[in-house]
């Protein structure tokens, strides 16, 4: 079996260098509307038996580009939230601490988070719960802190494939398993 990951087509939002929290949390509220910029994806001639998506837009656009079928699109798939650490208006720090200083809060359990490390992966391993196995190609499109993420949960399930730490927009990831029925 095969399972294809999907990055979102990278999404036009600019940003300032330095914001307040206030500023970082309307940025994130426009980027979640903000247009995809396409480009061609790699699908490497794979017929793809079934496609998957998360419903936010920039996936869904993606989605609809790489793959020609019926898509089914999951709430499940959307990405990890990322809510400023800290709130105050008087600091001003780099959008890039807003971005990583969020995703350590989410990774050391901070009540700043929407969403904890072990709802994530609930959501995740709910997700390969219910999806179609009987497929031989599964594609799935959705965002770059989920993939991350769901590839640990794959490799749990058996699924071999590259460990990627930094996920590229529109590029494809392949994880394959041998099927028991195979062996």
């Amino acid at each position: 079996m095969r399972i294809g990951l999907v990055r979102h087509f990278k999404v036009h939002c600019p940003h300032k260098r330095m914001m307040t929290s206030e500023e970082f949390r309307e940025w994130s509220e426009r980027y979640e509307h903000s247009r995809v910029i396409k480009k061609p994806v790699e699908m490497y001639g794979i017929e793809w038996d079934i496609c998957y998506s998360s419903d936010l837009p920039r996936a869904v656009t993606t989605a609809r580009e790489v793959y020609s079928g019926n898509i089914y699109f999951d709430r499940l798939l959307r990405e990890v939230d990322n809510a400023p650490f800290i709130h105050s208006e008087r600091i001003r720090l780099p959008f890039e601490i807003w971005h990583v200083c969020g995703r350590l809060a989410w990774l050391f359990r901070s009540k700043s988070q929407p969403e904890s490390i072990q709802g994530t992966r609930r959501r995740i391993n709910q997700f390969l719960d219910q999806i179609d196995w009987s497929k031989e190609n599964v594609l799935i499109v959705f965002h770059g802190f989920m993939l991350y993420n769901f590839q640990r949960e794959l490799k749990k399930r058996g699924f071999e494939g590259k460990t990627v730490r930094h996920v590229k927009n529109g590029y494809l990831y392949e994880y394959v398993r041998e099927d028991a029925k195979k062996r």
